[in-house]
This record gives C-alpha cells, sequence and structure tokens, in this order.
C-alpha cells in the first residue's frame, strides 16, 4: 500500500507540540492529542526515538496488554524519504525536509562535484573522509531544538541530548547506560527535556529482516525499558515514536541495465529505496520510458518538479541546498526492491526510505507517569 508522508500528523507534528509546550512556534502544525497532554504541565519531558520501530513491527511483536501498546495513541507519519538521514534532522530542527535538506544518507555535493555519506562524513562507496571539514554540517548545518528551547525558556528548562551518536558529555554505549542517566537527570530539581535515541530496533532488522526473532526480542526488550523508567519517574511525560518502519527487500542492480547507468551523470545518492537520478542533459526527456519499462512497476519515479509540487519533503521555505542536491528524477519504492550501483556491496535483509505504508507508519506512546 502507498503511503505519502501528512506533515500534518507526523513525527514533525510532535516536535511542533513539544516546541510549543516550551513557548515557540516553529511555524508547523502541532498535534491536538499532544497538546491536550501537556496542558497539565510537567517537570521533566522525555522524547525517547527508537530508529526503525514502525507500526507494523509493533503489532507484530508487541500484545495488546503490553505496556506500551497500553499507551498507544496511534500511527503518525514518518518523512520522506523515510529514512534516518532525514527523519533525525526532522526531530533535531523542528523543520521539514524541504527546510533543512538532509534527505538521506548519501548526498551530492556541488563544493566536491561528489556524493558524500553524510553521518560517516566520507565519500561514497569509500573510506576516504572529506579531509577539510564535516561537509553535512558545514554546508547544512541547522539549529538544534536543544538551542530553541534554551532560548526560548531563558535557560529554564535543561536539554539533555543521550544516545551513543551524542556529541555532548551524555554520550552513553548502552541501552542500561541510557536508564541510567535519564533517571539521574530526572532526580534533579530543574525542569528537564531529555531526548534519547537507541539505533534498535533498526539494525537488528537490516541484518535479519523484520520478521526476526531477534527482532521480537529486541522490541519486546524497548517495552520493558519504557515500562522501567516510566514506574520510576514522577511528573513526567515520555513520549515514545520512531523515525520509521522497514520492509524486508530484494535488491536489483544498475549494472544490469547498462542503457540506464550510461544515462546518468554519477552513481545515485540518498538511499536505495529512494533513489536520486543527475540524468544527462541528452537522456532527461527518454529517461522516465527507459526506467518506467524496467522499474514502473516497483518504483515511481518523479521529477523535481513534480516532488516539490506535491510537497514530498514538506512545506516552508525551501533550503537553498535542494536544487542541489536533488537531481532531474528520484524513484520511490512501492513494493519490496531497492536499486544499487553494482553487485558485491554488503547487502541488507531490510531497509527503508520508501513509500510503503511499512515504512510511512510509526507509533506513537504518550506516558503520563502521574496516572500510571
Amino acid at each position: 500500500m502507498i503511503k505519502y508522508p501528512d506533515y500534518d500528523n507526523s513525527i514533525l507534528s510532535v516536535i511542533s507540540s513539544i516546541l510549543k509546550y516550551y513557548g515557540y512556534d516553529n511555524g508547523h502544525k502541532s498535534l491536538e492529542l499532544l497538546d491536550k497532554k501537556l496542558e497539565k504541565r510537567f517537570k521533566n519531558i522525555v522524547l525517547m526515538v527508537f530508529d526503525g520501530m514502525g507500526v507494523s513491527s509493533i503489532k507484530e511483536h508487541l500484545r495488546d496488554t503490553d505496556f506500551l501498546m497500553k499507551h498507544y495513541e496511534g500511527p503518525i507519519s514518518s518523512v520522506c524519504p523515510s529514512t534516518t538521514g532525514c527523519a533525525i534532522p526532522t526531530i533535531e530542527s523542528g523543520k521539514t525536509p524541504i527546510e533543512h535538506a538532509w534527505l538521506g544518507w548519501d548526498m551530492y555535493f556541488k563544493e566536491y562535484d561528489a556524493n558524500i555519506t553524510v553521518f560517516t562524513n566520507k565519500y561514497q562507496d569509500s573510506n576516504e573522509e572529506v579531509a577539510d571539514c564535516n561537509a553535512a554540517q558545514k554546508y547544512m548545518g541547522y539549529k538544534h531544538i536543544f538551542d530553541i528551547i534554551k532560548e526560548t525558556t531563558n535557560g529554564v528548562v535543561t536539554s539533555h541530548d543521550i544516545s551513543k551518536y551524542s556529541d555532548t558529555d551524555e554520550f552513553v554505549y548502552s541501552c542500561e547506560e541510557m536508564l541510567q542517566r535519564v533517571k539521574e537527570i530526572a532526580k534533579n530539581d530543574v525542569q528537564d527535556f531529555i531526548y534519547t535515541y537507541l539505533e534498535e530496533p533498526d539494525s537488528v532488522m537490516h541484518a535479519l529482516g523484520v520478521d526476526h526473532e531477534y527482532v521480537k526480542e529486541n522490541i519486546r526488550y524497548i517495552n520493558s525499558l519504557v515500562c522501567e523508567l516510566a514506574e520510576i519517574l514522577d511528573d513526567t511525560l515520555i513520549v515514545v515514536m520512531a523515525d520509521h518502519g522497514l520492509v524486508d527487500i530484494q535488491a536489483v542492480y544498475l549494472e544490469d541495465y547498462p542503457k540506464i547507468q550510461d544515462m546518468l551523470v554519477r552513481k545515485p545518492s540518498i538511499e536505495s529505496r529512494a533513489v536520486n537520478f543527475f540524468v544527462k542533459e541528452e537522456y532527461i526527456n527518454i529517461f522516465p520510458q527507459e526506467f518506467n519499462k524496467i522499474f514502473g512497476k516497483d518504483f515511481i519515479l518523479m521529477s523535481k518538479k513534480e516532488i516539490l509540487e506535491k510537497e514530498l519533503f514538506g512545506k516552508g521555505i525551501k533550503n537553498s541546498r535542494i536544487d542541489d542536491v536533488v537531481g532531474e528524477y528520484m524513484a520511490f519504492a512501492i513494493s519490496d526492491k531497492a536499486i544499487e550501483w553494482e553487485k558485491g556491496g554488503f547487502l541488507m535483509e531490510a531497509r527503508h526510505a520508501g513509500l510503503t505504508k511499512e515504512e510511512m507508519e510509526v507509533p506513537l506512546f504518550v506516558i503520563d507517569t502521574n496516572n500510571l
């Protein structure tokens, strides 16, 4: 089933509600049900993001009697592309993809005339790092919601970024360390906004597929983790969500279709299920026909103009980088296929970034620790 992003009922809406609670209007619609719960006011707001834990996965692996499901508010939308590389910048900035321009794993940077893997700062399919700077941070940096909350509340609220990817002194490596750190922070006498990010169950799904027994164990462990935290914290609203879901995939390789490869200026970028094509000028008009002849049942191909008109990247002031990083066409997966350049790379069992319901729908859980 094809599912387009709904930015008015999405992970962005959750962030809009949290920013609104602290007195800041980011220009996007907040989530009414969350606004209602936030009317009570709390000492602590804890936002927990579990990578890849889509609605289809929680319904498959959790029971109605499990703690999280008792606090399930329903599905909300991811962003487009439905991938960590796009969703986390939305969560951290309170902006749509059209505004922050972080669209996925590999992106084209005109300054280097190359595709760069934004989270590792390495050239695509290479171990060579960009030597002079962190390219994504330098050319697409955004203001973090932590700074927004600090400024808006005049420092009354303290923000915390707790994950193994945190660049603060609140770096933690394990789930247990994360849990302990949140407990410690919540005991202090000040108001706190606590953001936690865990790369599970995404990483185990990539490796083993969405229905593997280890995925079930992983999600059930997350359920127990949140339950333990909620039972300890006082005067806290815990908001739990994911960035996207995943689907099991079958890889197809462009090296098997040299006619398509020959039409391209460079390797595709962004993601294997949201595939970005820079097309040679002489092939711009015939590329859609050739692509759809082969991949039309598995992908929706759109021109850059169509993508912007359909507002797939959301509303807002278009980031100037968008015109540089988006090629003439993008293909969005609607089946189980993922497009790779050539054989021999690391093959994942499951991926994301497409427009299927499984990838686009993520759960929202809201727990008021005063009413357990």
